[in-house]
């Protein structure tokens, strides 16, 4: 039986990349922590109603200087911003309309608003009012929701210095309907204390806007903005919990998050604005959301001149929010040998249901043998049941599990280069999870334990494809066997092919494809070769490749990094994700492909994150919705059971 679907040929390929994903890849120690994002929480899995909008947060700046920083002179250049940046929503602070002098929110509403302006807003009222407008085209205020003004406390003596800096500050909120989905969010924007010395004022605003948050909204997303005057990585606030408060009591997360202290590319607060040459660089302002069936992208910041001057003391910040990949909740799966690091996992379908099962291996455990836990397809996986036969004690043993025959059911690998003179032994799969009688390949075997094996769909036709690859030999060309895809086990000839021939050891390559035209296409990453750059290298046929592109986004030149290829939203093109321990506090970044490229800007993963090196992480299809669902695996963690975050594409 020949089996040629277009989404079982994407499988396949997605598969045999998850099974050697794990060799090049697999947990190597580290101090467990991953918390899982929102939880108990849990949600369906049909279409989530939102579509993406852009939200900008802007401190303007109140009425306070003069000459060429004085609002009258300014006012224009800051509305010109704001309209430039065209965000969906707009949460300003600093709105000031003191008496005698210029009415800095009569100004913005007036340049924002009406008949033949783009924006609608909420006013809250108040002296500093915290505006929030939003695109009248896309967005009306929910009627059923409303708006207001929530009083912040002030935890200070009215002698005390900090008391001016916390008095009379709120959150201004407002449900908001996208016109073009129906779906309501609850849209937050304020302005905490300032100045360094007052982090008391700060830490009870984020205790009270963190309870307010959790409560208020009843339900709806959330998304909350402002100038919170606090560095969640540490120059003006060293040590101070504002923003890491904020987040954990209302479980928000961030829209942008980055490695290290603070620097020149990633400050919110113009630290020129009086002239000052100062590089204790701020990050003061800050757009949050609150997860589940919603995430963010794009996150940029506006450094805008006009006449050789910002218009505010603080940079325009804007986010993308946007559809989540994963959905929130988890399913968690007792795993044989869980909690031995020496545990091996596979995602592959072995019984040709359409979701991938769990293999796992544990060489010291047993006799070595394989165990085979059917796919429930909702995310669940059944009791694992042991095979017989094929079973290895030999910890330089190398599995791999993807269909070769065309049956629609992944077979069983096995190699090892001083086991039968280097032979590839395929299992062909029954389809009920057992596997039949060994077939030696014995034209692709290799006594060198520096050659590397990758099953994929090269040339598209539903079957996996034998590829092998040796640094150190052959000037370090890769060698393509075709399944010749009849039913049994059974390749052609090595096909050579000298594109993107590689001769270093530390090149860690994978299949799996990326143009969406049902071949495997082959990809390259060095964190010492091309700046550390992905190369993709696009499948052409049966075992020729031609360079596609390089992917200038998403760089690394951390050996430690991992990177994955698998088709996360389900448009038929593998996107690529990149993780690594405590970049990012452990957050993910999927960087969808095009077809032609990946994104230049990553789609953050707020799901399952982990700053711990011994987690393990796969993308296979495991309930057969299309789109690669992710695996969560840490040995110290969850008593070693799996835990899958299924894919929300539609």
């Amino acid at each position: 039986m020949r089996c040629f679907p277009s989404r079982l040929a994407r499988f396949v390929a997605l598969s045999s990349v998850c099974s050697t994903l794990f060799l090049a890849c697999g947990p190597d120690g580290g101090t467990p922590f991953a918390p899982e994002s929102l939880p108990g929480q849990t949600r369906a899995l049909a279409a989530t109603g939102h579509k993406a909008f852009r939200v900008m947060t802007y401190n303007v700046r109140g009425p306070l200087d003069t000459g060429v920083r004085a609002w009258p002179n300014r006012k224009a250049a800051v509305l010109q911003r704001i309209l430039a940046n065209n965000a969906d929503i707009v949460g300003v602070q600093e709105a000031q309309a003191p008496s005698g002098g210029p009415s800095i929110p009569a100004d913005l509403i007036a340049g924002l608003t009406g008949a033949d302006k783009p924006y609608g807003v909420h006013n809250p009222g108040g002296g500093s009012p915290k505006l929030i407008f939003f695109k009248k085209s896309r967005f009306e205020i929910a009627a059923e929701v409303g708006g207001g003004n929530e009083p912040l406390v002030n935890p200070y003596a009215s002698s005390a210095t900090c008391f001016s800096h916390a008095e009379g500050k709120k959150i201004s909120w407002v449900g908001l309907r996208d016109l073009t989905s129906g779906q309501v969010y609850f849209v937050a924007n304020t302005h905490f204390a300032y100045a360094a010395e007052c982090s008391l004022g700060r830490l009870k605003e984020a205790e009270q806007m963190a309870a307010f948050l959790a409560t208020k909204p009843a339900g709806l997303p959330v998304i909350a903005m402002g100038d919170f005057n606090a560095d969640a990585q540490g120059q003006s606030t060293p040590g101070e919990s504002t923003i890491e408060d904020l987040e954990t009591g209302a479980r928000l997360f961030r829209t942008a998050r980055f490695d290290g202290v603070t620097g020149v590319d990633d400050a919110t607060f113009n630290n020129a604005w009086h002239g000052s040459t100062s590089t204790k660089y701020n990050r003061l302002d800050y757009i949050f959301h609150n997860g589940g069936a919603l995430t963010s992208s794009a996150p940029s910041i506006d450094r805008t001149e006009s006449g050789g001057l910002t218009p505010s003391d603080h940079y325009p910040m804007l986010a993308t929010l946007r559809p989540a990949i994963f959905a929130a909740g988890s399913t968690l799966s007792p795993t044989p040998s869980g909690t031995s690091t020496g545990t091996q996992l596979f995602f592959a379908d072995v019984t040709g249901d359409g979701c991938a099962d769990r293999i796992t291996w544990n060489y010291a455990a047993g006799e070595g043998e394989t165990w085979v836990a059917k796919s429930k397809c909702d995310g669940g996986f059944a009791a694992a049941v042991k095979n017989t036969g094929a079973t290895s004690g030999v910890a330089t043993t190398r599995f791999f599990f993807a269909d070769v025959t065309g049956d629609g059911c992944a077979d069983k690998v096995l190699w090892r280069p001083n086991l039968g003179d280097g032979e590839v032994r395929i299992y062909p799969a029954k389809c009920d999870g057992t596997f039949g009688d060994r077939v030696a390949v014995t034209h692709a075997a290799s006594t060198s334990d520096a050659t590397r094996f990758f099953f994929a769909d090269i040339t598209g036709d539903g079957c996996a494809d034998l590829v092998r690859w040796n640094p150190t030999q052959k000037s370090g060309a890769f060698d393509t066997f075709v399944s010749k895809c009849n039913g049994t086990v059974s390749f052609g000839a090595a096909v050579t092919s000298t594109t993107g021939a590689n001769t270093s050891a530390g090149t860690r390559v994978y299949f799996a494809d990326v143009d969406g035209d049902a071949k495997a296409d082959r990809i390259l990453w060095n964190p010492d070769q091309e700046g550390g750059r992905t190369r993709v290298y696009r499948s052409t046929g049966a075992g020729a490749f031609a360079l596609l592109f390089l992917h200038e986004a998403g760089t690394s030149g951390v050996d430690t990094s991992r990177f994955y290829f698998a088709d996360v939203d389900g448009d038929g093109k593998a996107d690529k994700v990149f993780w690594r321990p405590g970049f990012r506090e452990g957050r993910m970044q999927i960087y969808p492909s095009t077809g032609s490229n990946f994104a230049g800007s990553p789609v953050m993963d707020n799901t399952g994150f982990s700053n711990s090196e011994n987690t393990g992480f796969f993308f296979a299809d495991i309930d057969g919705r299309d789109g690669a669902d992710k695996v969560y695996w840490n040995p110290n963690n969850y008593d070693g059971d799996t835990k899958v975050f299924r894919a929300l594409a539609p």
